[in-house]
């Protein structure tokens, strides 16, 4: 599929809230913004859902077990070596097991403050507002 006649790449992200934390990852060494934080997910598959991308994005990078629930917000970004649409998906880890990172890239379970103070990809600034003011929410 292209998009203003370039091509566009499909990616799914998941985003994983527990005990008031979400789960963040950096991008590894030798990518495009490598060290910035973003959501765990990756590239979609041919005629993958963006549910079943991210469950699996987060078995391969993280050995994490999750499961999806619903999609949270789907973004277009352009970062003129690519066009990217990220999918967001809402997703819960599978009992009480901790992420183990498979790419060397560092793992770790942010609080609202993290959210404002690290340095994310471009594309999850929509995503960071929602988050932090639903995380800021009284319960």
């Amino acid at each position: 599929m292209t998009h203003a006649g370039r091509p566009l790449l499909h990616i799914a992200a998941a985003v994983i809230v527990r005990d008031g934390r979400v789960l963040v990852q950096t991008r590894p060494a030798g990518t495009h913004y490598a060290g910035f934080w973003e959501f765990p997910g990756g590239k979609r598959e041919a005629n993958e859902e963006p549910a079943a991308c991210a469950v699996r994005e987060c078995a391969e990078e993280l050995g994490l077990a999750v499961e999806a629930a619903e999609v949270f917000e789907v973004v277009e970004w352009d970062y003129e070596v690519r066009l990217v649409q990220v999918t967001f998906v809402r997703c819960r880890v599978v009992g009480d097991a901790e992420p183990e990172p498979q790419d060397g890239q560092r793992v770790r379970w942010a609080d609202v403050d993290d959210l404002e103070r690290l340095t994310f990809l471009p594309a999850n600034a929509s995503v960071l507002r929602r988050l932090a003011a639903e995380l800021r929410a009284p319960t």
